[in-house]
């Protein structure tokens, strides 16, 4: 059952999430047209499209496989939507998404032998191709190894930023989230449970799935003030971070750390951990052997998890200043935005 619902999307990205069978998937179908609504009406720049044929819509559909056609090659594949009549015309802009999403040298390649994220790239260029008027992303990386899928997350946010179109993207993940995110809708038992930008969700508590999913990592945004020899220094507030990896100087990007990454020491002892910071206990919860350990240094907020038992042998008590440490491969940049 889904509905009564009522969501508004700009020129944006939209990410959806929601429990299994909360009617995600459902909602694209009908804004796609494959599924008709009970009631209501499905509004697309401004006109009723709710009795339009699905191929009279002008919206791009990706799916969670690439759906790709196994008889012809990559440049086919993408192109197969057009139009016979406007195949020359369309010729450049096809090079253009090739080379933008890094498949130029596949192009004349058979789509069999692509691995599962060459795939996913020529699914979502030809898709882009016929210049649809809305995106709609079904969880399209969801079959991807988790390094494939974190390198095409941040090319995804690239490419739908670029298109400057509306797009929803239905996930179930907490790292999408922070990766793709303009705006969240958090869909639960077929209706719209809490809507707004993806800070205000982040900093909301009305909804028990949004603390349950997003409370697993620390999502930190800062700049990039220096990046060479494959270390990146973030600057967040008056504390710098370091991670792996070369990104844009001046660039804006989000990083995630894992909660469990982050050690504690109430001294600030030698390591090989490329950050240390001073902080704050500004609370501490258990949850059964687990201590969830909340942090604060001026502006920057972390969560660690310990035991139980490190905790007691830390002695570790609300206000107590002591030292996060975690190593360079913790932070794990999701976006970046120029």
């Amino acid at each position: 059952m889904l509905g009564p619902l009522n969501l508004k999307i700009n020129r944006e990205v939209l990410v959806m999430i929601g429990p299994a069978g909360s009617g995600k998937t459902t909602l694209l179908n009908l804004i796609a047209g494959m599924t008709r609504p009970d009631g209501g009406s499905v509004i697309l720049d401004g006109s009723d499209i709710t009795e339009l044929p699905l191929e009279s819509r002008r919206i791009g559909y990706v799916f969670q496989s690439p759906n790709l056609f196994p008889h012809l090659n990559v440049y086919d594949n993408i192109i197969f939507g057009v139009a016979n009549r406007d195949r020359q015309n369309k010729s450049d802009y096809v090079k253009k998404l090739l080379d933008e999403m890094g498949l130029s040298h596949l192009s004349n390649r058979g789509v069999q032998g692509l691995s599962g994220g060459e795939m996913q790239k020529v699914s979502i260029a030809r898709m882009l191709v016929v210049e649809p008027r809305i995106i709609l992303l079904d969880e399209p990386l969801v079959h991807l190894d988790p390094s494939i899928r974190r390198k095409l997350r941040l090319e995804l946010r690239r490419i739908l930023k670029r298109q400057d179109i509306p797009a929803i993207y239905v996930t179930h993940y907490e790292d999408d989230v922070y990766a793709l995110a303009d705006s969240v809708a958090v869909l639960h038992n077929g209706r719209i449970e809490n809507a707004g930008r993806l800070e205000e969700i982040l900093s909301s508590n009305s909804s028990p799935f949004i603390s349950e999913i997003m409370e697993e990592s620390n999502y930190i945004e800062g700049i990039v003030v220096e990046s060479k020899n494959g270390i990146a220094v973030i600057r967040v507030g008056l504390h710098l971070l370091k991670t792996l990896g070369e990104y844009s100087l001046k660039s804006r990007v989000g990083i995630l750390i894992r909660p469990e990454e982050i050690l504690l020491s109430k001294d600030a002892i030698k390591t090989s951990a490329r950050n240390v910071i001073k902080v704050k206990v500004a609370g501490i919860r258990e949850i059964a052997n687990m201590a969830d350990v909340q942090l604060r240094a001026d502006s920057l907020y972390l969560r660690c998890r310990i035991t139980s038992e490190a905790r007691a042998e830390l002695s570790l008590m609300e206000n107590d200043q002591i030292y996060a440490i975690f190593k360079a491969t913790s932070p794990q940049v999701v976006r970046e935005e120029s």
